[in-house]
């Protein structure tokens, strides 16, 4: 498949297979309100486990121009979002201690939706510049993408399957709450 595209980072098997998962990921979060509370954690968890696979190999281009990346994810689309999963997780959502590489001082307290949410935002903004298909452009994204990962939301990401692990693995009640049901 990736035989007659060009030599360039942006179109190794490593990205390619990233953007394919990435693109997964947001369809998912996009979706949830057809998934029940199981079906979103159990695929959530399946999905979330091979992204971070994904963005551990991912790799990351060393000529940029530093330029800010175009953002197709704006306030209101990330609200959506966020509500979206915290209504679907209900009593299920939590809240937990998570400390980030840059600052590993620092506490930060921090929901699984807010974790899922603000990877969906940076996944999201990549999967767009990928789908134009301006190769500056793109390599700018996997570079921020890539850091993003190392800095940001890779530790939510493990947060968040570390959760899900003793939901899906625990003893969990995952019918709805009665509240999200009539919403």
């Amino acid at each position: 498949m990736t035989q007659n595209l060009p030599d360039k980072i942006i179109y190794s098997k490593e990205v390619i297979e990233f953007v394919t998962v990435a693109n997964e990921y947001c369809m998912l979060l996009e979706s949830l309100n057809l998934l029940t509370r199981e079906q979103f954690v159990k695929q959530t968890y399946n999905i979330l486990t091979l992204l971070h696979l994904k963005a551990i190999i991912l790799p990351k281009p060393k000529d940029i121009s530093n330029a800010n990346t175009e953002s197709f994810v704006n306030e209101a689309d990330w609200h959506f979002i966020d509500n979206g999963i915290s209504r679907k997780l209900g009593s299920l959502e939590t809240y937990s201690e998570l400390r980030e590489p840059l600052d590993p001082d620092s506490v930060l307290n921090v929901s699984i939706s807010e974790c899922l949410t603000d990877t969906f935002q940076d996944l999201k903004d990549f999967t767009q510049i990928y789908q134009f298909g301006n190769e500056d452009a793109i390599t700018e994204a996997l570079w921020e993408c890539k850091n993003n990962f190392e800095q940001i939301w890779g530790s939510r990401i493990i947060l968040v399957l570390k959760e899900f692990h003793n939901l899906i693995y625990g003893n969990v009640d995952f019918t709805e709450d009665k509240k999200n049901e009539k919403e």
